[in-house]
């Protein structure tokens, strides 16, 4: 893709704003989970565009695989001996760091979002996640903070109270409990790998912490707390772990314990910080497989799959990092595993580093007692080396609850049906006024007349009948002739009877089966136990 330049006051970015920079030499777009978003290109002074390209324009550029432009500010330019200036840009999120919230009481994500809306100046961002999580934001302590701190900068904010993974697109701040899918290609050695470096890290690895409380006055410190899993140095490392942040009033030891636990439980510091650098082939790039190009096609926070048998790599990994060249429309390179710069490391402020590292990778995805499902009969115990996994066969899962307790098993494939009798007394009802009448229909006429009156003059009558043929009448007279249909109107008392009866369902006695199944899709599950 070509740059766009836009104007400072561009908010839409659907144009071709001020121009392509057709004469553009490089343009890379870097961006990392949760951390630095940023773009920078090279530019000859000699170039059509070179005296529009100024410090606070706008330059859109895509940034993946996806056809989607995003906004790049300006911000700064180096102008070397040979004539091709380099400029370097900061997504238009970075904005945020110059709009200023005072916040108090901030109990739940909404709560958060409400008050960055506030903002001074004024805030054309929107904010939106697909969590509902609540939870004390301790960095709202009322002393003023730049929004971009408040989201993941510095402890106590969004990122560290509530977690997630931010999503940041044009004028939308998106926080997703998890970023990202699990890609169905892998990147292999001696197939469509280019470039491999793997970093293995242990020296912030420790095993266990003694959590401590302070407001400066009073001071709360709690027993040890051990990991129970050894660093690779295993040395028994053990570190002060400051929770002040953790709570608003002084809290009990065992609170402050039971907080220490949870966060060892889910840091897992014991572990090595691992980064993996590669660069890869992409198949649709070569002639004859375009096609494969929504097979490989992976953005940041996606799961892939690295093998390098030298190297005893053979797991899936999380994109951390991506570097896209945005002019050959490809990935020049990607970091797997662990992230390095984080949002406040790219906003000048220090916090304790993420561990994200390749085992990491499967334990925060599938912690112990996860469930995996597939379409795909693909045992986890080979998918994820270093688990292990016990299938799950011919049984539906059913939520914890108040009537149910998490790990209970239960429950038949066939329904049950008990014998059972439905029983009717007798019922004897005698009914007046039940006026009603019989109608034989207009076919079914008959004559009536009176024989004390028939005497000489007797003639016959033919009678139509409801089937072929005639029937014949004795008459006196037509004009005594009397034809009626058959019909009862009067208001005769009637009675009902229904007698006393038993209706046995499954004959006589027993029980028997029957199948009483929901509309289902049959799929393969594991339960991970190690």
């Amino acid at each position: 893709m070509i740059p766009i330049l836009y104007d400072k006051n561009e908010t839409i970015f659907a144009s071709n704003g001020l121009g392509r920079l057709r004469d553009c030499i490089s343009c890379t777009v870097t961006e990392e989970r949760n951390g630095i978003y940023e773009c920078d290109f090279e530019y000859p002074v000699t170039g059509e565009k070179y005296e529009s390209i100024i410090v606070g324009r706008i330059i859109g550029v895509r940034h993946n695989d996806s056809n989607d432009i995003q906004p790049f500010d300006i911000v700064s330019f180096t102008k070397p001996i040979d004539g091709v200036v380099s400029f370097h840009c900061t997504h238009i999120s970075y904005r945020q760091s110059f709009m200023t919230v005072t916040g108090t009481n901030i109990n739940s994500l909404s709560d958060a979002f409400t008050l960055f809306g506030n903002a001074t100046p004024s805030n054309p961002f929107t904010y939106t996640s697909d969590m509902t999580k609540s939870g004390y934001m301790a960095c709202a302590d009322g002393v003023p903070r730049s929004v971009r701190q408040m989201l993941g900068g510095i402890e106590g904010s969004v990122l560290d109270t509530y977690g997630g993974e931010y999503e940041w697109d044009k004028w939308n701040v998106i926080l997703h409990s998890s970023r990202g899918v699990q890609r169905p290609f892998a990147i292999r050695y001696g197939v469509n790998m280019l470039s491999y470096d793997d970093e293995l890290d242990t020296s912030e690895a420790y095993t266990s912490c003694i959590p401590y409380w302070t407001d400066g006055e009073q001071t709360v410190v709690a027993s040890k707390v051990d990991s129970g899993t050894p660093t690779p140095a295993n040395h028994g490392e053990t570190v002060p772990l400051d929770l002040s942040e953790k709570f608003e009033t002084k809290p009990t030891t065992t609170a402050l314990r039971n907080e220490a636990v949870s966060y060892m439980n889910g840091s897992r510091p014991y572990l090595p910080t691992q980064t993996i650098n590669v660069s890869f082939v992409r198949l649709q790039d070569m002639a004859g497989y375009e096609d494969f190009a929504n097979l490989e096609r992976c953005e940041l926070c996606d799961t892939i799959k690295v093998v390098f048998p030298d190297y005893g790599t053979d797991g899936y990994f999380k994109i951390v990092k991506t570097v896209w060249n945005a002019l050959q429309d490809k990935y020049d390179g990607m970091e797997l595993g662990s992230l390095q710069t984080t949002l406040s490391e790219a906003l000048g402020i220090s916090i304790s580093p993420e561990r994200s590292g390749s085992a990491n990778i499967i334990d925060m995805i599938y912690p112990i007692g996860s469930i995996y499902m597939s379409a795909q009969n693909v045992d986890p115990n080979v998918l994820f080396s270093g688990t292990s996994w016990t299938p799950l066969e011919n049984r539906f899962l059913l939520g914890a609850g108040s009537s149910y307790t998490a790990g209970d098993t239960g429950g038949s494939k066939d329904a049950i049906i008990p014998y059972h009798r439905h029983s009717v007394a007798a019922v004897s009802n005698a009914i007046t006024g039940g006026g009603h009448s019989h109608d034989a229909g207009s076919n079914q006429a008959f004559l009536r007349y009176n024989y004390g009156t028939v005497s000489t003059g007797v003639s016959e009558r033919k009678v139509a009948a409801t089937t072929s043929g005639n029937y014949t009448a004795p008459v006196v007279n037509n004009a005594s002739v009397d034809w009626s249909y058959l019909q009862n109107t009067s208001n005769e008392t009637h009675t009902h009877n229904l007698p006393a009866h038993n209706t046995d369902y499954v004959g006589t006695s027993g029980n028997i089966t029957g199948a009483n199944m929901p509309p289902y899709l049959v799929v393969y599950m594991w339960k991970r136990t190690a």
